[in-house]
């Protein structure tokens, strides 16, 4: 139990303190910028999501992220919901070559849950962790899984983690 109490707080303060911006850029056409995009995938039931997310890369290997995503539907204690999150994450990256990378991401959700008559809503840690190949300096596609804690609580009797495998197009705007 104390090292649930420790680690949500920790791990919200780890995926805040990478949102913030990084004044260090690199000698290549790193400039801080702005993107956005889309993504589709099926959670671990395989039941299809879909999300919209908003960023800024601060250089190339720290960024952060905000989004909204539709989880699909999942079996919590019995009952079947429909499950969405909004999210704040931190993004880490790795560049392997020019056009490839490979990211983490840590932070927190605020996700709904609801179904069979009950409704709730749950604050709780997300990761992650994917690839990204940029076709161009400004479009790029990614492929990632991402895990959403705990999701459903109270009403459900019980609580699950949902997995989400999915496929991203984003845009640079810079």
């Amino acid at each position: 139990m104390l090292v649930k109490n420790v680690m949500k707080p920790l791990a919200l303060a780890v995926g805040l303190a990478l949102a913030l911006p990084v004044a260090a850029q690199s000698a290549r056409d790193d400039a801080p910028h702005f993107y956005g995009g889309g993504s589709v995938g099926q959670n671990d039931n395989e039941e299809f999501g879909w999300g919209l997310f908003g960023g800024y890369q601060a250089n190339r290997w720290l960024g952060a992220e905000f989004g909204y995503k539709d989880l699909g539907k999942q079996v919590i204690g019995g009952t079947t919901i429909d499950a969405s999150a909004w999210e704040l994450v931190g993004i880490g990256r790795l560049p392997i070559f020019d056009q490839f990378a490979v990211y983490g991401k840590l932070g927190g959700y605020m996700g709904r849950a609801h179904g069979g008559g009950i409704n709730e809503n749950t604050t709780e840690t997300t990761y992650g962790l994917g690839l990204e190949y940029a076709f161009t300096r400004n479009l790029s596609v990614r492929g990632e899984w991402q895990r959403y804690s705990d999701l459903g609580g109270g009403g459900f009797g019980a609580k699950a983690d949902l997995d989400m495998a999915s496929v991203a197009v984003l845009y640079r705007f810079r």
